[in-house]
């Protein structure tokens, strides 16, 4: 009997070790193949992954809000502002649309209809990117800088000010200054609906630059023609960052005198959210930003010209003149076009850049230019990278009009896109 027992006792022992056996077996197994099978995503470098708790609808982002005519906005016309601006937010958080279009007077309104494929185009565009352009925080603040009030109709102008950290990058808070909104609203019954809004930024003049009134089908049209370029670009952007990771792709010029990026890059800190009062400013005042911070940076004026029908690039005093002179300004100091003919195709004395360059081989000082149908409506100014594990996976950019400060050159929804590289200049 004692014997029998014994030898039951045995046969459990090694069912329980098969059994023990066979469930690490299939485990490991199971892992063997999810580390080979393409299907099954890894974690890239630049936290592509990272958890994030996705923010539920009406979650107030709202900071604070200020402004000149703040006292003649009520709060039932502050009321659907904000929570128009709370469902942006929303949704550039989580990357995931929600309707806005419930807001305006009339949901198939055009305007309601530009604003919601602008919101679409500015999602699908980051979602298409390799770093993680979710946002980890979000808020703005609002100023209300005008108001005119006619009966049941109120127009306003709205200045949105943002504070983001996103996913891939949250130990940077990125700063977004002077976001011109313009709300007209219209009293329905004890509230307000939207009945026009227009906004100033990347993702809204793309749709508004080349729309013509085809309604809703033109409007998804021009959404799809911008993704289809975006995605070509991406496949260029790839091969751009595989060079710049083999150290190839780039051939540096040679100039009489070197460029003082720490010169250049401390103008570009010091004056991103203001206007140094030496200089003139200007209603698009990107380039001229630019222009200062090359100057900074011991790029002299040059009233002699070479480049192109562009010949000088200067800013003395606010008379336009293009004498070659060192008098007045001329338009290759202010306009992106102008700009890039002069830094393409200037020899001789002054400024010593090339164009188009891989753009992972940007450096503080160097300028960024982009654009809807080509790399010719606003200046950047980068002022530095950064980098996951040691490896740059982004660029970072300051700018005037809008002004933007820590931005990522990734979240920019233009599709176009040039780095103009300073290498100093010549006698």
């Amino acid at each position: 009997m004692k014997k029998e027992m014994i030898g039951k006792l045995i046969l459990f022992i090694i069912l329980v070790c098969l059994v023990i056996f066979l469930f690490l077996f299939f485990k490991n197994k199971d892992e063997g193949l999810n580390s080979n099978n393409p299907s099954v995503e890894e974690p890239s470098d630049s936290g592509e992954d990272i958890p994030l708790e996705p923010d539920p609808v009406g979650t107030n982002y709202l900071n604070n809000i200020s402004g000149e005519a703040n006292d003649e906005v009520s709060e039932e016309m502050k009321n659907v502002i904000v929570e128009f601006l709370n469902v942006y937010y929303n949704s550039i958080k989580n990357l995931e649309e929600n309707d806005m279009t419930y807001l305006f007077l009339d949901p198939n309104s055009e305007d309601a209809l530009i604003n919601q494929t602008a919101l679409s185009l500015l999602i699908e565009t980051r979602k298409l990117k390799p770093n993680d352009l979710r946002l980890a925080n979000a808020k703005y603040d609002l100023e209300f800088s005008d108001v005119s009030i006619s009966g049941d109709t109120v127009t306003l102008t709205v200045l949105e000010d943002n504070y983001l950290n996103f996913n891939f990058m949250k130990d940077i808070e990125s700063r977004v200054y002077n976001i011109e909104n313009e709300f007209t609203l219209e009293k329905v019954a004890d509230t307000y609906k939207i009945v026009e809004y227009n906004k100033v930024q990347d993702f809204y003049v793309m749709i508004t630059d080349v729309y013509t009134g085809g309604g809703k089908s033109q409007l998804e049209e021009i959404e799809n023609n911008y993704l289809d370029v975006i995605k070509e670009k991406l496949v260029e952007d790839r091969e751009d960052y595989q060079q710049f990771l083999n150290g190839t792709g780039i051939t540096p010029r040679s100039c009489d005198h070197p460029y003082d990026r720490e010169k250049a890059l401390e103008h570009a800190l010091k004056w991103v959210d203001a206007r140094d009062p030496d200089w003139l400013e200007f209603d698009s005042n990107c380039q001229n930003f630019a222009s200062q911070v090359l100057y900074s940076g011991g790029i002299p004026m040059d009233y002699y010209g070479s480049a192109s029908e562009y010949l000088q690039w200067k800013l003395y005093n606010g008379s336009y003149n293009e004498n070659q002179v060192a008098d007045g300004y001329v338009y290759t100091w202010t306009y992106v076009p102008y700009f890039y003919t002069y830094a393409k195709d200037n020899t001789g004395y002054g400024l010593c850049a090339d164009v188009d360059v891989n753009l992972y081989y940007a450096e503080a000082g160097d300028v960024i230019h982009v654009g809807t149908l080509r790399p010719t409506r606003h200046a950047l100014v980068v002022i530095g990278d950064y980098k996951v594990d040691g490896k740059t996976v982004d660029i970072l950019v300051n700018s005037n009009t809008v002004d933007l400060e820590n931005y990522p050159i990734s979240a920019y929804s233009y599709p176009y896109l040039s780095l103009i590289k300073v290498y100093g200049w010549n006698e």
